[in-house]
């Protein structure tokens, strides 16, 4: 999953290059690739506009609560159906989303990585809740320390 990836939120953090390398491993070895926005006003367009594009296999998602798996209708169960046990998480943390979503992905009985050099604040600054994340049960690690299975 990768949050928040918008033209002006992902070039106002600076997040895009270092985001770029997991996007493109991920759509080369099949992956599930999902561009979500959230939380975003109830009225946003449904396909959120990522700066990595889309492809007909990724999920355009937008949701209008923090926590995506609440944001978004049956996305657990649909991804629990597609055989996805492992979610790993990055992006621009508005207001908490990509804290949030990770530590719902660990409730949905998914394995939860989240990308420390991957997560940044609005600003492009560190985010301060890995401890807490890692305390949770989920992985925090790097996105060149991230093998993604095929």
């Amino acid at each position: 999953m990768v949050m928040n990836t918008e033209s002006a939120r992902a070039q106002a953090s600076g997040i895009e290059k270092v985001l770029g390398d997991i996007v493109a491993r991920a759509r080369t070895t099949g992956g599930v690739l999902v561009l979500l926005s959230a939380p975003v006003p109830p009225d946003a367009p449904e396909q959120p506009e990522s700066v990595f594009g889309t492809t007909e296999e990724d999920l355009g998602l937008v949701s209008t609560a923090a926590d995506a798996f609440e944001g978004v209708d049956e996305l657990a169960p649909a991804l629990h159906d597609l055989n996805i046990d492992r979610v790993i998480i990055g992006g621009v943390d508005v207001q908490s989303s990509v804290q949030q979503t990770a530590m719902a992905g660990l409730a949905c009985n998914f394995d939860v990585v989240v990308l420390r050099d991957g997560t940044v604040d609005l600003a492009g600054g560190p985010v301060d809740w890995f401890p807490t994340a890692e305390a949770a049960g989920a992985m925090v690690k790097d996105v060149a320390d991230v093998w993604l299975r095929m």
